[in-house]
């Protein structure tokens, strides 16, 4: 019995150390998409250059 938990909890540390990391990863880069929107935006509505062109071109 106690074989078997232990047989049990050597695969789910892994896993989960495993599946913490791809779901921290995937916040981290949707959070970055979002803030360079964000920043994009608010560029834009100032009438600034984005991406090395100007609005006035």
């Amino acid at each position: 019995m106690l074989l078997g938990l232990v047989c049990i909890a050597g695969l789910l540390v892994p896993l989960h150390h495993k599946l913490e990391k791809w779901a921290t990863e995937r916040l981290v880069e949707k959070n970055k998409r979002v803030r360079l929107e964000m920043a994009r935006k608010t560029i834009e509505k100032l009438g600034g250059e984005v991406d090395g062109e100007t609005k006035n071109d």
